[in-house]
């Protein structure tokens, strides 16, 4: 809870704490809500399933995120896609109608989810813009620069770390490729330096590499 803003802070001070392990999902596809979710630790993966049973994962979410993003709509959809817990998850619930309430209160709120919202934005167009390659390589490291961006720490080294475990299957359901594919860019870019693995899915990345 440390991590969020204060504001935030105030807002789920009284609300209900719920506790995810790692793999359990928190929102389905097409379930309507009524409650609305507050990321205070750990990382959550939005993902589609795709003809073939496929995971695609569309975003992941950091501490601070606002989840289902059908509440910003403003209309009772359903949930698009999936939520699930990345890692273990430590998340603030509460009725959307009252973060709606708390939204029209409080416009320093409102200004801070709002900003949170285009930023997450911006990230899926990067994302979705990176899809479009056809070249895998390609698609592997603007996933790469995604999670050092939005998911990493700077150690001593100089290397970025993502914070959490990062094995071939996610970039390749990150991506679209195969995990094959996956594995022999990844090869490739640690003959060049540009990641390591100092531990079994421990990924660390030279951030200024990738420009």
């Amino acid at each position: 809870m440390k991590e969020l803003p204060l504001l935030l802070q105030q807002l789920i001070r009284k609300e209900r704490l719920k506790q995810y392990p790692k793999g359990q999902i928190i929102f389905y596809q097409g379930d309507h809500h009524h409650e609305v979710a507050i990321l205070s630790q750990g990382y959550v993966r939005v993902y589609d399933i795709d003809d073939q049973g496929n995971e695609k994962i569309l975003h992941i979410l950091k501490p601070g995120s606002i989840l289902p993003f059908s509440f910003f709509s403003g209309e009772p959809e359903t949930i698009n896609w999936f939520y699930a817990a990345l890692t273990d998850c430590d998340i603030y619930v509460l009725n959307k109608d009252k973060l709606e309430q708390a939204l029209k209160n409080n416009p320093e709120l409102t200004m801070l989810l709002m900003h949170w919202l285009s930023l997450e934005v911006h990230e899926l167009l990067v994302r979705l813009s990176s899809m479009g390659k056809s070249n895998a390589k390609i698609k592997i490291m603007a996933a790469l620069m995604f999670l050092t961006v939005h998911s990493s720490k700077l150690r001593p080294s100089g290397w970025q770390r993502v914070v959490f475990p990062v094995n071939h299957q996610l970039l390749a359901d990150m991506t679209g490729v195969t995990r094959e594919s996956a594995a022999l860019i990844m090869k490739d870019l640690a003959q060049n330096g540009l990641v390591r693995n100092p531990r079994q899915t421990i990924l660390e990345i030279k951030k200024e590499k990738f420009s």
